[in-house]
């Protein structure tokens, strides 16, 4: 390997660091902070659900899991305020 291939990827190597850095450090704790983000956060957190420890085969039948689960507690709060 030649100085100038070697210097080219070390380069490209650290381009690609600096780019997950950004979307690491930057974009991701931003996308957080927004509202909707953050109010689903809030409801996983409420339920004592870790995403961390999602699957991603989980994630497609997510929405439909939570939605699910959401309308039952509804009925549950329905049903104990009509007693």
């Amino acid at each position: 390997m030649s100085v100038n291939e070697r210097c080219y990827r070390i380069g490209a190597f650290a381009g690609l660091i600096a780019l997950l850095s950004v979307i690491w450090l930057v974009v991701l704790p931003n996308y957080a902070r927004q509202p909707k983000m953050q109010q689903h956060l809030k409801w996983l957190d409420d339920q004592g659900i870790d995403p961390s420890a999602m699957y991603y085969t989980e994630l497609e039948v997510m929405e439909d899991i939570l939605a699910k689960q959401r309308l039952a507690e509804l009925r549950q709060k329905s049903d104990g305020s009509s007693r």
